[in-house]
């Protein structure tokens, strides 16, 4: 993705370039203002280009379908796009402030190799659904490749939980030691976690981003009788989004959709980390974290420090916020195409550049870090009050009700005597699905599998 720039979009003087939206004569903008216009927006929109030029060559390809251009037309076309993609990959079609954005840029380019064919490709089409169509076929690319990410953390988190199953781990509530557990269990709950992230990024995207917009004009039809649902085989989308207005009254409304996945993604990293932070501090030493992950101060030696964990953490809320300032993009307009509408290309850039980076980021902290077992039981054996409850579930099991059991073993707890060998044992004995001693990741891998499909 771009960078996130923030010095000025640079243009020389020179002859003034006509617009596409130029009528009878060419007008000399003001340049504060056309600045102000295209913002940021080209730096998006350059990396956009190829999306555009996809739906573009489809919507030729519908032209020509529906004779307003000829077979020869449509070649023509299909290499300058060609033409594009190729400058395109050499760095050579690069958006400047003159040029708006992408989509005028794209034309500009045919009309001038192909002059009066390439006047013909916006026939029926504004650029407010071209805008529509390019994003929304971005978001489906874009949404693949965070899944794509999703399943391999989760895939890491298994395969560490496996390693690591019945390795004893203090459990926790109310920031106090509660009960034992183990490392396979904490880090097969992240796994989990992630794999209800997936299934939410997975309906979001195939039931709601997979839709085709394009067609729907300037928000109100065109007089052509399109085949709307043939142009949506041919460029790759699920469905075709019907009603024009509704088209465009959803600029914003899916993109939030699809950071609101990311902000259940980041949600659970952010706990991860936190976990991860929290049980390698000195006072804890859980885990050994190896130098590859760790920065160091430049003025404390001893200093080993998870930074990528903490930037994760502190990553999550500006995801939020990219989320949250979609929504309030889109509050309080009337229906139909709005200029400022280019401004949520930023948070959603944002939002997804972040959680594809932490979970990439994630996978690499997860493949360094080992349980330290000796450190693990001493801290259980050293708090006897973490047995309490099973003690008390053994006195249950030899027939004395819950509540007596749980108030002798509460007025004795600092008699209560472990070994290691009794941490084991009831360990694997919680053989209830999803217990320390059933953690069904076979099970889990398969749903896993099930989602990737």
């Amino acid at each position: 993705m771009p960078k996130i720039l923030r010095k000025k979009v640079a243009s020389k003087k020179k002859t003034i370039k006509k617009k596409i939206w130029f009528k009878d004569k060419a007008v000399q903008l003001n340049k504060i203002v056309e600045e102000y216009n295209s913002g940021e927006d080209i730096l998006y929109d350059q990396y956009m280009i190829p999306d555009d030029v996809w739906c573009s060559r489809c919507y030729a390809r519908m032209l020509q379908k529906s004779k307003l251009i000829s077979k020869k037309e449509l070649q023509q076309l299909e290499k300058g796009l060609d033409d594009i993609l190729k400058l395109y990959k050499q760095g050579k079609f690069k958006l400047r402030l003159e040029d708006e954005d992408c989509h005028t840029k794209i034309e500009d380019y045919l009309i001038e190799k192909l002059g009066d064919t390439g006047k013909k490709i916006h026939t029926g089409r504004s650029r407010n659904d071209q805008v529509l169509v390019m994003m929304r076929w971005f978001l489906k690319r874009k949404a693949n490749e965070i899944k794509g990410r999703v399943e391999v953390l989760i895939g890491q988190c298994l395969k560490f939980a496996k390693k690591h199953e019945m390795v004893a781990m203090p459990g926790y509530t109310h920031m106090q030691k509660a009960m034992p557990t183990t490392v396979g269990t904490w880090m097969a709950s992240f796994a989990e976690s992630l794999m209800d992230d997936l299934r939410l990024l997975n309906t979001i995207t195939d039931e709601i981003v997979d839709q085709n917009p394009l067609g729907s004009g300037a928000g109100y039809g065109s007089p052509f009788d399109f085949d709307r649902d043939w142009l949506t085989k041919e460029i790759g989308f699920k469905r075709t989004q019907n009603n024009a207005i509704y088209c465009h009254n959803s600029r914003g409304k899916i993109e939030g959709l699809v950071l609101e996945a990311c902000v259940n993604i980041m949600l659970t990293l952010n706990k991860l980390a936190s976990d991860m932070l929290f049980f390698t501090t000195q006072e804890f030493q859980f885990f050994n974290i190896d130098e590859s992950i760790s920065t160091g101060s430049s003025i404390m030696p001893q200093k080993k420090n998870l930074d990528a964990a903490e930037l994760i953490r502190g990553r999550t809320p500006t995801v939020i916020a990219c989320r949250n300032e979609l929504a309030m993009n889109i509050m309080n307009k009337v229906s139909g195409y709005h200029r400022d509408g280019q401004e949520m290309k930023r948070p959603l850039f944002l939002g997804m550049k972040y959680t594809e980076m932490s979970l990439e980021t994630m996978g690499e902290l997860i493949k360094n870090i080992t349980p330290n077992k000796k450190v693990l039981i001493k801290s259980m054996l050293d708090c006897p009050g973490l047995f309490a409850a099973h003690k008390a579930f053994e006195k249950v099991k030899e027939g004395m009700t819950f509540r007596d059991a749980y108030r002798e073993v509460g007025s004795n707890i600092s008699k209560i005597d472990v070994t290691e060998k009794d941490i084991a044992k009831w360990l694997k004995m919680s053989k209830h699905q999803g217990g320390t001693g059933n953690l069904g990741l076979a099970k889990v891998e398969r749903e896993l599998k099930k989602l990737m499909k």
